[in-house]
């Protein structure tokens, strides 16, 4: 005779869950697990990775579910890299606390070193928090999150008029269409990419100047943030060429890049802007190709650029 599954010990029990949409703000617990496991009074949860730390976070009932959300979530995603495709495995203790574990795209089990370099403080909140609204188009979603997400859609409209920048980046003489001169305006020292050919959806040439007064040309890989706050881990690469009979270095960022510009629908004709956050991290802002294949024209001012 089968056992009803409500009757089972919480402890037992598990589920996965494939990272899709808008993952980063908000993760739907399986209704049937929560139904079945998960009482109505838990407003709180705890979830330990394998590094050992663990992250405080909120638990929302909705219409269509109880949802993983708000910063402790958001920290939880941006802490161990999670990107679109990772498989997470959630282990339920019956009362509180979930054990999970994280597998990426080749199906093994997530690097978690980073995690553990990280504090896990609620005070430590996310950089750039704001732009955790920022939602890439296209992508699968519940339907049934639309309603929630109107606010969302509102900030993500808002932050894209003002092209995505803390910076806050302005559009001269009020034109915010494709054809008019964007100022990208920042403190860091900047790059920037219009996608002409195919190779610049899976290889980026990163200026040999910006590249040595950044110290990168020793470096083997650089993060790159997108707008969600996702970090995607390029290689860097050194090649060596001839110029003028006389041997040169050039960088290169690779594997890893190829993957950004798919999660993030990079298109060719789009425009990248790489800002240097800070040693080794670089935050992208992309702004789209508009009506009749128009390339934005994109200024930059920052201290050290490089087009």
């Amino acid at each position: 005779m089968g056992r009803n599954p409500s009757m089972l010990s919480p402890k037992q029990q598990s589920f996965f869950k494939v990272l899709l949409g808008d993952f980063s703000n908000h993760l739907r617990i399986p209704p049937k697990f929560t139904k079945n496991y998960i009482r109505p009074s838990l407003g709180k949860c705890v979830l330990r990775s394998p590094s050992g730390k663990h992250w405080d976070v909120e638990l929302e009932k909705r219409e269509n579910g109880l949802f993983f959300h708000n910063d402790g979530w958001q920290r939880f995603v941006k802490d161990h890299r999670l990107q679109v495709g990772d498989f997470l495995v959630f282990h339920y203790d019956g009362e509180s606390k979930f054990k999970v574990k994280m597998y990426d795209r080749t199906c093994c089990e997530k690097d978690v070193e980073v995690a553990k370099k990280r504090s896990c403080s609620p005070t430590n909140s996310l950089a750039n928090e704001g732009n955790q609204l920022a939602l890439v188009k296209d992508e699968i979603v519940d339907l049934k999150t639309l309603n929630y997400n109107k606010d969302a859609e509102n900030a993500d409209k808002r932050r894209r008029k003002n092209v995505m920048s803390g910076k806050q980046p302005r559009i001269e003489d009020g034109d915010e269409t494709s054809t008019g001169s964007i100022m990208f305006k920042s403190a860091n020292s900047c790059f920037k990419l219009t996608l002409k050919g195919r190779c610049s959806l899976y290889r980026v040439l990163i200026p040999k100047e910006l590249a040595v007064a950044e110290g990168l040309m020793s470096k083997k890989a650089v993060d790159i943030e997108d707008p969600t706050g996702t970090m995607w881990t390029a290689k860097l690469v050194v090649i060596r060429h001839k110029q003028n009979n006389k041997t040169c270095d050039r960088l290169d960022m690779s594997t890893g890049w190829g993957e950004c510009c798919k999660a993030n629908k990079i298109s060719l004709g789009d425009t990248v802007v790489f800002e240097l956050v800070k040693q080794s991290v670089m935050r992208i802002h992309i702004f789209r190709e508009g009506p009749g294949n128009d390339r934005p024209s994109v200024v930059l001012d920052a201290p050290n650029i490089r087009n």
